[in-house]
């Protein structure tokens, strides 16, 4: 029997890798990084127990806990993906401003008109001001 044949023989039944352990292995990797110019035995510690748990992962048979894990960790990406595209949206935006409503928080878009104006919010009705700057 050849190696690869066994590998599969042993790993049959097991979770494998996923999304969660590839970001526990680069979070591994970032932290051991950090060490090296640091050098604290705790942050080396927090390393092992990383690569640990990513290993740990990869050979588990409770394959329901192990899938509930990397979904719970990619609705957690997803959202932060989700935010950063906004926020660079938003950023690029020349011709808006973008303002919360003090009364129910809602955001709202406004042209890009220097100066201190008076705006309703469409969802509550609330009169207020806001001041665009340059």
């Amino acid at each position: 029997m050849n190696f690869r044949y066994r590998l599969m023989q042993f790993m049959s039944g097991r979770y494998g890798t996923d999304d969660l352990t590839y970001g526990l292995l680069i979070l591994g990797a970032v932290l051991s990084f950090i060490n090296i110019i640091i050098r604290l035995r705790l942050l080396q510690l927090l390393v092992y127990a990383v690569v640990i748990y990513a290993i740990f992962r990869v050979l588990s048979r409770n394959l329901e806990a192990r899938r509930r894990e990397n979904r719970f960790f990619n609705e957690k990406m997803n959202f932060l993906k989700n935010k950063m595209e906004l926020y660079r949206c938003r950023k690029n935006d020349k011709y808006h401003v973008y303002r919360k409503c003090p009364a129910c928080k809602a955001v709202l878009r406004l042209p890009n008109r220097i100066g201190e104006h008076t705006t309703v919010c469409p969802r509550c009705n609330k009169e207020f001001k806001v001041k665009v700057r340059k």
